[in-house]
């Protein structure tokens, strides 16, 4: 009687959690083994879970690269601008290897058209090597080790959560599949915003730029020129997001302006040589990064300027050249200038 007992206990259990299991596959909510299955839509909102499945397992061919500043972007705005069809790769704070690790993995299974790359400074100083490991990544999405996909299988939290979630947002008649990890609809942006999430920093006395911080710079640099060397048959348009006046007070009093324009610099002169790279300077669209009503912070803006991007990536207006790459960037330093003697002061009258 008892061994029945034990082996009905054995085989009910092993049942269960095989059922467990098939749930968690069928359904998949962060997108591990396949594309959204059984009429679910493609609810995309945690990106550090689900952004390496859907590089792996959606159909695509234009892909957007970023971090945070980029997670507003509509990927309908895009396929419409382009004729394509566009996910996106996004880390919060994301290094330049972080995302051309996401790069090397859609061209494991993908033919791209177009990259769509938010290329943020201070990426660009970053170190060359990517961060997943050390940045509370839940690597066993990330690696091809079967065995320890227990942890997503069998994942309370999967099963009572996100598959519910899943399930409930895709039955929603108006959801939006092309708002992927988007939040601007969950904020408000205003100059009061702006200030209240801005904690402006002491200056500084270092260096301007140090050895460390070139050498990283140039080795970003490389990795990016190395990728749009081995792809010619991909666009790529890379771009400087519009960060506010706040940001380029804090970078001025933290004494990295130096860095940041020599980064510029450097990234312009070497991409601008390729024909399938187009390099645009949103840096100095002057009447968006004085606009504070634009911003929730120094840095992330409205979902409008992010339209506003895409409009602008048809169009040669803030792109930069072999011929016009210099006398740009020395604009965009004058800029910085009257911006940091004229117009920032206004707002911290005190100091």
């Amino acid at each position: 009687m008892e061994k029945k007992f034990v082996k009905r206990f054995f085989i009910q259990s092993i049942s269960l959690l095989l059922l467990i299991a098939a749930v968690v596959i069928l359904a998949d909510p962060f997108y591990h083994y396949h594309a959204p299955a059984a009429g679910l839509k493609a609810v995309i909102n945690k990106a550090e879970y689900q952004c390496i499945g859907t590089i792996r397992n959606f159909k695509y061919d234009g892909l957007m690269l970023g971090s945070s500043m980029a997670e507003n972007y509509n990927n309908r705005w895009l396929d419409e601008a382009f004729g394509c069809t566009t996910i996106k790769g996004i880390k919060s704070a994301a290094s330049t290897a972080d995302l051309l690790y996401y790069l090397g993995e859609a061209y494991q299974n993908h033919e791209l058209r177009y990259v769509f790359y938010n290329l943020d400074l201070s990426a660009l100083s970053a170190g060359p090597e990517h961060h997943f490991a050390g940045a509370g990544m839940p690597l066993y999405l990330y690696n091809n080790n079967i065995l320890d996909d227990v942890n997503y299988l069998f994942n309370k939290d999967v099963l009572f959560e996100s598959i519910p979630y899943q399930i409930a947002v895709s039955l929603q008649q108006d959801y939006d599949e092309g708002t992927s990890y988007n939040w601007a609809q969950y904020k408000t942006f205003s100059k009061e915003d702006a200030l209240l999430h801005y904690e402006r920093p002491p200056v500084s006395d270092e260096a301007e730029l140090g050895a460390d911080r070139q050498e990283a710079i140039d080795a970003n640099v490389s990795l990016l020129a190395q990728m749009a060397e081995a792809h010619p048959e991909t666009e790529f348009y890379f771009f400087y997001p519009p960060y506010s006046l706040l940001w380029w007070d804090s970078e001025d009093r933290a004494g990295r302006l130096e860095e940041h324009f020599y980064a510029m610099g450097r990234t312009a002169e070497v991409l601008t040589a390729f024909e399938n790279v187009h390099l645009y300077n949103f840096l100095a669209a002057e009447d968006i990064v004085c606009n504070l009503d634009l911003y929730m912070d120094s840095m992330h803006f409205s979902a409008d300027i992010n339209r506003w991007i895409v409009n602008q990536l048809n169009g040669s207006e803030y792109l930069l050249t072999e011929q016009n790459y210099e006398e740009e960037l020395e604009r965009l330093g004058r800029l910085v200038e009257g911006w940091i003697e004229y117009d920032i002061p206004a707002y911290f009258p005190e100091n």
